[in-house]
């Protein structure tokens, strides 16, 4: 079961996490998610899906029905197969992005950057208020 910590503190985590990597070389990478339902309704549902299929080395958090992840040790194309889990058991209704450390960014600033964009682009959602100050 993934470790849940208060939206605030989820760039310290990817801070973190990137701090790891420039003084252990582990993870080697990492992917962050966005998650959400495309129907409110389903939000608790889909909350407690990606709590169980997490690992314990997986740190997720939420705001406004969205979930932000952090998945350990994985890349983008290890997250292929969660990201294709959750879809298939909610039919098609989940908004998912996923990017990866260092191939879509090497510091906190540009890997939400990426995220942003990747979400606003493919979606349409403006995600970029929750990680301004």
């Amino acid at each position: 079961m993934a470790i849940e910590i208060e939206f605030k503190d989820f760039q310290k985590f990817v801070e973190f996490m990137i701090g790891c990597n420039h003084r252990f070389s582990c993870p080697e990478n990492f992917a962050i998610a966005f998650i959400r339902p495309e129907f409110k309704e389903e939000y608790e549902k889909l909350k407690e899906v990606v709590k169980e299929a997490l690992r314990n080395t997986d740190i997720f958090a939420e705001i406004d029905n969205n979930l932000f992840v952090i998945l350990t040790g994985t890349d983008k194309k290890g997250a292929d197969f969660i990201s294709k889990a959750i879809y298939e058991f909610f039919n098609k209704s989940v908004v998912e992005v996923y990017i990866d450390f260092p191939e879509d960014g090497k510091s906190v600033e540009e890997l939400l950057k990426n995220l942003e964009t990747a979400v606003e682009n493919k979606y349409g959602f403006l995600i970029g208020k929750y990680f301004r100050k």
